[in-house]
């Protein structure tokens, strides 16, 4: 296993406007196509972050049919985060991380969730790129 954080594919480079054409990996995103079927173990504060959580990740083309399961799973943690919330308790941190962790590869939150936007117009692209190569 390779240390460091993952390597980022081209389209995600393009977005942030960091991608070199002379480092092209040849990775891209498989976009969504199916939206996922809701499974009928959802809980109750599970099926509530379902209809809270669904339009934006479709909305970021994150999630297909495939990852229906996994989807659910973080709807049902994510609700039951609430539920301990409601009650006033304090929900387990191994909870909360594992959730961030989740809704991070959904596209729901984090810094790829802001990085998913197309660059703005007034910005130059890549400011070194009139100094020429490494060779």
């Amino acid at each position: 296993m390779q240390r460091g954080p993952k390597p980022k594919s081209d389209d995600e480079k393009a977005a942030a406007g960091t991608l070199q054409p002379c480092r092209e990996t040849g990775q891209t995103l498989v976009l969504a196509d199916d939206p996922p079927s809701k499974p009928e173990w959802l809980t109750p504060e599970g099926n509530e972050v379902w209809l809270d959580d669904l339009g934006r990740v479709l909305q970021n083309r994150m999630v297909d049919e495939v990852d229906s399961s996994m989807f659910a799973t973080y709807c049902n943690l994510q609700g039951a985060i609430i539920k301990c919330w409601r009650a006033g308790e304090v929900p387990p941190a191994s909870h909360l991380v594992e959730c961030r962790k989740m809704a991070e590869q959904f596209g729901i939150f984090g810094v790829r969730s802001r990085m998913k936007q197309a660059p703005s117009p007034d910005k130059p692209g890549n400011p070194f790129a009139s100094r020429g190569r490494r060779k």
